[in-house]
């Protein structure tokens, strides 16, 4: 028996949030549905029990896609998520791919998306770094140990380490262009990181910039978050540890106790940092991209 689908209004907010207590909800899609943010949004009726939710929206750093997740009320009867997709398909007009994230415990929505054929076009690692073991500190006398903060007020070398991020980001995220952007647009996209614990190495004869990696604040107050690293040629790969290194000093120094990071599979310097450093086990969260109904 088919579902009967609608569009979402604004007062039935409290039928959807109570649906999403299901499944595990980011703040994120919530506040999307709730300040009405999303393009277009669909609940799935089977009689008069709310049964499935379809969100989507779009993002303003990587526009060439359409975001959408899925939330179906546990033990339903009907193929809920089926049935909104293809809804979707046959009532929207779609510019652009579909693309969604789940967890890998997710698994009929994981198989759901691969009977679609949708892709997994990236595998993201979010684990945490004990930092009460013991470890090693790394020699970088080869080349100059910089702060962001020492940097800050050069605006030729701040230029070229935007310059650099900006070519290894768009370069790790083939699959989801990102939008074409200013160099100040770029810096802006990491002006909150820890001024004097993210970490550049330069070459000291010409103060070409080797590598870097930023250290940000993160949501619990015992923990600080590694952000976007990388290097400038392939062959100094792994001095990112050096900087790792440094991060894990300045992170116990100021009584931090994790390391935390969200380390995707399509970025190289990610990869690097994530199988250098003894970090806890974690579940794997999986983006999906594309497919058809």
């Amino acid at each position: 028996m088919d579902l009967d689908i609608k569009k979402y209004t604004e007062n039935q907010f409290g039928e959807v949030k109570e649906l999403m207590k299901y499944s595990y909800v980011e703040p994120l899609v919530i506040q999307i549905v709730e300040h009405l943010k999303y393009e277009f949004t669909f609940m799935a009726y089977d009689g008069a029990n709310l049964v499935g939710l379809i969100v989507t929206w779009k993002n303003k750093l990587h526009p060439y896609c359409l975001y959408f997740r899925l939330y179906i009320k546990p033990f339903s009867s009907q193929n809920v998520g089926l049935q909104l997709l293809q809804y979707v398909k046959q009532n929207e007009v779609l510019e652009f791919p579909l693309q969604t994230s789940l967890w890998e415990t997710s698994r009929e929505l994981m198989e759901l998306y691969e009977q679609l054929d949708m892709n997994i076009i990236r595998k993201t690692y979010m684990p945490k770094l004990d930092l009460q073991q013991r470890f090693q500190v790394l020699d970088q006398s080869v080349y100059e140990l910089k702060t962001l903060k020492d940097i800050m007020d050069n605006h030729s070398q701040m230029e070229r380490l935007t310059e650099l991020v900006k070519r290894n980001y768009e370069e790790t995220h083939l699959a989801n262009p990102v939008a074409e952007m200013s160099i100040q647009q770029w810096q802006q996209l990491y002006s909150d990181a820890i001024l004097d614990g993210s970490f550049i190495l330069c070459n000291p004869v010409n103060q070409n910039i080797i590598a870097y990696s930023f250290l940000h604040e993160a949501e619990d107050e015992a923990e600080l978050e590694i952000g976007w690293s990388g290097v400038d040629q392939l062959e100094h790969l792994s001095v990112l540890q050096i900087l790792t290194s440094h991060q894990i000093t300045y992170a116990k120094t100021n009584d931090y106790k994790y390391l935390v990071g969200e380390f995707d599979t399509t970025s190289i310097y990610a990869l690097e940092i994530l199988k250098s450093c003894p970090f806890e086990p974690s579940p794997t969260w999986i983006t999906f991209q594309g497919g058809k109904c």
